[in-house]
């Protein structure tokens, strides 16, 4: 495979970011679309667009099945098991949707290339009791850190590590086919999408482009009419659908995660402590730019561009690392709601990050069972 030349990358994450660079969303010369505006192809994404109307508005439940957890209980790893509770509490504040990121390849087996199947079964739990709950449920592969850092070390020229990074690839690609299947047989399609692989962090687009495009391929096999969602490298970035290659599908999303900027977003997880002096507003010349880009790359025969989805967005406030040196929740909340408002005017599908007990970015309190000053109004409901 032909590697290109890429950016140095600083590793991000959902609940933390080591993100420094001073422009997120800058485009390097060196990863300049191949495909130009000319050779764009006009696809009819009527199918991925009634999915993401009915995603609308959602929130994560992370740090707990994409957690280092084993087994039945593998989404207690970090300390935050997902209770039945909390599908109830999401439903009747007025969310469509929840995000259900899974660390699937956590004691699965490479020699049949199959996930634990007491974890299997725990999703299916999680995803039976959100669907009973009138909520639809993207379902993801996260953290997945081997594949990631095999990957990188491949693209800076390290071959034994570019053995490795196959032997991942095969194992994750088999695990997507066996993911794909079981949920299919037991959901509708229109309850459930496959987000195909969470923040990829590999240096390098044509890597990347190959993992996602093999993984899109037997997922569509094994879930023939299930959406699926895609996210671009540089962590999700959005600008980075220029250089993302999608099947001329019209039951796909594009999903992008937007901390936009990460000083104010991400203090106390690699940013200092400034509270509401950092705080910054620019969603509306981003999304702006975003959706541009949409058009260009992958315009809608009906009009538009290719849905898109906010998969992860959010502030870590003062329950976070900063604690009163961080966000007041005033601002946290006034950032959620107006990046909400632009996303929205745009028709893009969002999940917040995240529910409960995300390093500072949670909307509600586990502990005195309550939403956090500001939410849930911020998401456009009222708390009761």
């Amino acid at each position: 495979m032909k590697l290109t030349a890429f950016l140095p990358l600083a590793l991000c994450a959902c609940f933390y970011a080591c993100d420094n660079s001073s422009k997120p969303n800058a485009v390097d010369p060196d990863d300049e679309p191949v495909v130009s505006s000319s050779s764009a192809v006009a696809v009819d994404y009527s199918k991925g667009r009634a999915m993401n109307k009915r995603l609308g508005k959602g929130i994560n439940l992370g740090n707990s099945w994409d957690s280092n957890g084993s087994g039945a209980d593998g989404d207690c790893g970090w300390n935050n098991c997902i209770k039945d509770e909390y599908f109830e509490i999401i439903a009747k504040a007025g969310f469509n949707s929840i995000r259900l990121p899974v660390r699937w390849q956590t004691d699965s087996d490479y020699g049949s290339h199959t996930v634990d199947p007491d974890k299997l079964e725990g999703v299916k739990e999680d995803v039976r009791l959100a669907t009973k709950n009138g909520l639809a449920v993207i379902l993801d592969f996260h953290h997945y850190t081997e594949l990631f850092e095999y990957g990188s070390d491949f693209a800076k020229g390290d071959s034994l590590a570019g053995v490795k990074f196959y032997k991942e690839k095969d194992h994750f690609i088999a695990m997507w086919a066996q993911v794909a299947k079981e949920f299919d047989k037991e959901f509708p399609d229109s309850l459930l999408v496959f987000d195909v692989m969470n923040e990829p962090t590999i240096s390098n687009a044509d890597l990347v482009n190959d993992l996602t495009m093999s993984a899109y391929e037997v997922i569509r096999q094994n879930a023939p009419g299930k959406t699926i969602m895609f996210e671009a490298y540089h962590a999700a970035k959005f600008i980075d659908l220029a250089v993302l290659k999608l099947p001329e599908d019209g039951n796909i999303i594009y999903s992008g995660h937007y901390y936009e900027p990460y000083n104010y977003s991400h203090q106390g997880h690699s940013y200092a402590c400034k509270g509401d002096e950092a705080y910054a507003m620019t969603a509306g010349a981003d999304f702006k730019s975003y959706v541009a880009t949409a058009k260009k790359y992958y315009p809608d025969k009906n009009g538009g561009f290719i849905p898109m989805n906010m998969g992860e967005f959010g502030i870590s406030g003062q329950t976070g690392p900063c604690g009163k040196d961080g966000p007041s929740d005033k601002y946290k909340a006034i950032w959620a709601r107006e990046v909400i408002k632009v996303a929205e005017s745009y028709e893009i599908s969002w999940n917040y990050w995240g529910f409960v007990g995300v390093g500072g970015f949670e909307a509600y309190d586990r502990y005195e069972n309550k939403w956090l000053p500001g939410f849930p109004d911020a998401f456009g409901f009222k708390a009761e």
